[in-house]
C-alpha cells in the first residue's frame, strides 16, 4: 500500500470543488476568474494509414484550473491518448493551440523551462530495467535539481521494500508506483497521469489520491487523468471530460452532469411473495429472492411521493428500501452507447 496517510477523500468531488465551472464552448477560456494550468483549443489530429483516415481529435477546447483535477474519459479508440499526447507538448496537432503553464507547446524553449514543473506517469512507462528503484528516483531528483527526498517518496508510493530492487524484478503495480514516484519528484504543479490506478489494489488507489490531494494542497497541484475506474472518476475528479470519436460530447462536474441527464431514481425493496403488486401501475419489476420474498425495482421521477405511496400500500411488510442514484458508468454509457472499460488506446 502507499505510505500510511489519513483518508479524507470525499464522496463526491463536488464537495470539495473550488468554485463552477463554464462548460466548454461557451466562452473563451482566457476569461475564466481562475489562473489556467492547461489551455487548449480547437485541437485537431488526423492520422493517415493507407487510404484511410483516422480523425483522432475533431475541434476539442479544454481548461484546466489551478488546483482542480479532470478526468479524461472515452472509449477505445475515442482520442484520448493522442489529446494528452498533445497537451504534454508531446504530440503536435494538426491545427488549433495549447498553452500549459502560460507556454505555448509550439515553442520548444518556452516548454524545456516549464518541464521541471510538469509531473507525467504514462499508462505503459519505459522504465530502464536494470536498475533500481532508489536509482531511478535518484536521477530525477538530479534532472529537476529537486528537493524532494527519495527515501521519503518511495516511503510514500508504498515500495520501501523494493527501494533496491532492479525495476526487471517489480510487479506492473509497483512499476506503476515508480512512475508516479518519478512524476512527483519534480514537486509538480501540473501532473498528467495516464490510467495511474489500473493496477492498484483499492487500498493502494485511495492512498495514491490522498497523496495528490497533499500534493494539491501544498503546491495547488492541478490533476488531469485518464482512467476507466468510473467510481473513481466520479469521486474524486472536479470535472470529467467525456471524449468519443475525437469530440467532447460532456463535460462538467460528475453531480451537474448526473442531474442533466438523469431524473428518475431507481428504488428497491422486499415484499412477501403473497403481497399483491400492480407492476404495470407501479412500472416496476420482480423476482423471486428466496425465503418468502420478493424482490421489487422500480423507476420514479419522485422518490419522495413513491416512499409515501408505497408505505401507505405495504406498511412494515416493505424492508430492505433503498434508493440508487445514477452512475457515472450509467452515463458513459447512455452517452457512447459503451461501457468503459480496460485498454491501452
Amino acid at each position: 500500500m502507499f505510505g500510511a496517510i489519513k483518508n479524507r477523500i470525499p464522496r463526491d468531488a463536488g464537495e470539495r470543488s473550488r468554485g463552477a465551472t463554464r462548460p466548454i464552448g461557451t466562452a473563451d477560456i482566457r476569461s475564466e476568474p481562475r489562473e489556467l494550468r492547461v489551455e487548449a483549443l480547437g485541437l485537431r489530429k488526423t492520422y493517415t494509414g493507407g487510404a484511410r483516415e483516422i480523425h483522432a481529435l475533431q475541434g476539442v477546447d479544454l481548461h484546466v484550473a489551478k488546483g482542480e483535477f479532470v478526468g479524461v474519459l472515452g472509449p477505445n479508440g475515442a482520442g484520448k491518448t493522442t489529446l494528452i499526447e498533445c497537451l504534454e507538448g508531446i504530440r503536435r496537432p494538426d491545427t488549433g493551440e495549447v498553452r500549459i503553464l502560460g507556454a505555448d507547446t509550439s515553442d520548444a524553449g518556452k516548454m524545456k523551462k516549464i518541464r521541471g514543473r510538469m509531473g507525467i506517469a504514462l499508462q505503459h512507462s519505459t522504465l530502464p530495467p536494470r536498475l533500481t528503484v532508489r536509482e531511478i528516483l535518484t536521477l530525477q531528483v538530479r534532472l529537476y535539481a529537486s528537493q524532494v527526498r527519495v527515501d521519503r517518496m518511495i516511503d510514500l508510493v508504498g515500495i520501501g521494500d523494493k527501494a533496491d530492487q532492479r525495476i526487471e524484478h517489480l510487479s506492473g503495480g509497483q512499476q506503476q508506483r515508480v512512475a508516479v514516484a518519478m512524476a512527483l519528484m519534480g514537486d509538480p504543479e501540473l501532473m498528467f497521469l495516464d490510467e495511474p490506478t489500473s493496477q492498484l489494489d483499492p487500498h493502494a488507489r485511495l492512498a495514491l489520491w490522498e497523496l495528490l490531494y497533499t500534493q494539491r494542497d501544498r503546491r495547488d497541484a492541478s490533476v488531469v487523468i485518464t482512467t476507466h475506474q468510473m467510481e473513481e472518476a466520479q469521486r474524486i475528479c472536479d470535472r470529467v471530460v467525456i471524449i468519443d470519436h475525437g469530440r467532447v460530447i460532456a463535460e462538467g462536474r460528475p453531480k451537474e452532469l448526473l442531474r442533466q441527464h438523469f431524473t428518475s431514481r431507481r428504488m428497491n425493496f422486499m415484499l412477501p411473495i403473497a403481497a399483491a403488486l400492480d407492476l404495470r401501475a407501479l412500472n416496476a419489476r420482480s423476482e423471486p429472492a428466496g425465503n418468502g420474498m420478493k424482490r421489487v425495482s422500480l423507476q420514479t421521477e419522485r422518490p419522495g411521493a413513491t416512499l409515501v405511496e408505497l408505505a401507505q400500500l405495504y406498511g412494515d411488510s416493505m424492508i430492505d428500501l433503498s434508493v440508487e442514484e445514477p452512475t457515472l458508468e450509467e452515463l458513459f454509457v447512455k452517452l457512447t452507447g459503451t461501457a468503459l472499460q480496460g485498454e491501452t488506446a
